[in-house]
């Protein structure tokens, strides 16, 4: 009896230790945010340890009222010699920086961003930048996104509304996003441009794909 129970203990120590390796391989601070890199459009941040990345958000020009984001299943750093495996949309890096994947603005864009949507279309908040920026005209973005086969997280909300200022006017931008997915990704998979949990069919709030 005593053998049982100690060899359980064993087994349960292992588990957990198993676990906690591969959850510090995982965590923020192996998420370098100066290794990131710009390919095909599109930022990745990398975690050399565990060989995943996530991305981190997509070329704009702040002006386009269409554009495709394609999230591959691997991309490759100069950094390293192995490709590492696209499995979130945003994520944490360093010691826990929040980072909402979104639509980057041009570098001297003299943008402004406003409070971004933590519940993926919260209409409160969309009223909120209405009352601060009164008579600023309203526009979509519609972004065209496919999923690539590995992506498993969307840890923070997707970016989904946007102040921008431009020439002493502000536009505010609806970032509505029309999602593709890879067939055999394991969590999620995609129907009418909407995205869904496979384990549950549940619909994934953390991408606004507009209203029903």
């Amino acid at each position: 009896m005593k053998r049982a129970a100690l060899a359980l203990l064993l087994a349960a120590a292992v588990t957990v230790g198993i676990q906690t390796f591969f959850n510090w391989q995982n965590s923020c601070p192996n998420y370098q945010g100066e290794n990131s890199a710009r390919m095909e459009g599109v930022e990745y941040v990398p975690n050399f340890k565990s060989g995943r990345a996530f991305a981190a958000g997509f070329d704009w020009d702040g002006e386009t009222e269409e554009i495709s984001v394609v999230i591959p299943d691997t991309v490759k750093f100069s950094g390293s010699s192995k490709s590492c495996r696209v499995t979130k949309l945003g994520g944490f890096f360093g010691r826990g920086v929040p980072c909402q994947f979104g639509p980057m603005l041009p570098i001297g864009n003299n943008e402004g961003q406003g409070p971004l949507d933590e519940s993926t279309g919260d209409p409160e908040l969309l009223e909120n930048l209405r009352r601060r920026h009164p008579g600023a005209p309203e526009q979509d973005l519609r972004v065209r996104l496919y999923l690539g086969r590995y992506v498993s997280e969307i840890p923070l909300p997707a970016v989904c509304l946007l102040y921008q200022q431009r020439e002493g006017e502000g536009i505010l931008w609806r970032i509505i996003y029309q999602v593709d997915c890879d067939e055999n990704n394991q969590t999620f998979y995609a129907r009418d441009g909407k995205l869904y949990l496979r384990a549950d069919e549940v619909p994934v709030t953390q991408l606004f794909c507009g209203e029903d």
